[in-house]
């Protein structure tokens, strides 16, 4: 009887200034995780880290050989002549507007690689003071020129309905300008002198 009452009335049954003995802890906090493995952290993100650089510059160099492979140069004369074939064999036709801006698009493509004129950013007068000044131009092409220019503004921005003989005039002197440019530039480039070696 005396047991338990001492035991009830102690709370206890070995001495008292002995120290609680509190379980290791099962889980850690992140931050001492982070301070025990740092240098396996620290170790396996650099490595990560070099193995994507090393991905990257593979796929970047395979991606510009592939492109330096398919990428052959297209002549400007060819590429003018095939749109301007494919737009006036398309079936249905464009309309007048569409066809129009698709043709001078073309024109101005055209232009803009060969002769080195910035044709795509120019409005109509601005285009042809830049030919005007372009020393290939000279007394050369300004009347079929203003003429295409002055035909293709009044179909793209006039509601006068086109008949289909302007827009095959307006292809035709395309057409002409392409070719005519083309063979004068063959012309020139038959008659200077070659380079002494």
């Amino acid at each position: 009887m005396s047991f338990f009452y001492l035991l009830l009335s102690k709370g206890y049954l070995l001495d008292q200034n002995r120290e609680k003995d509190t379980p290791i802890p099962i889980f850690k906090t992140v931050s001492q995780l982070v301070k025990e493995n740092l240098f396996l952290i620290v170790t396996t993100f650099l490595l990560i880290l070099v193995l994507a650089l090393i991905f990257i510059a593979l796929r970047k160099k395979k991606k510009i050989e592939i492109t330096e492979a398919v990428a052959e140069p297209i002549d400007p004369y060819e590429e003018a002549l095939e749109g301007i074939e494919t737009l006036q064999s398309q079936k249905p036709p464009l309309s007048a507007k569409p066809f129009v801006f698709r043709l001078s698009e073309i024109l101005r493509i055209y232009v803009e690689r060969v002769f080195k004129v910035p044709a795509m950013e120019l409005t109509g007068e601005e285009f042809m003071k830049e030919i005007a000044s372009h020393a290939f131009f000279r007394n050369r092409y300004d009347k079929i020129l203003q003429e295409f220019i002055d035909q293709g503004d009044q179909i793209k921005y006039s509601k006068v309905k086109t008949d289909d003989g302007q827009m095959k005039l307006l292809l035709d002197t395309a057409l002409h300008f392409v070719k005519d440019t083309h063979a004068k530039l063959q012309e020139e480039e038959n008659i200077a002198p070659s380079p002494k070696s």
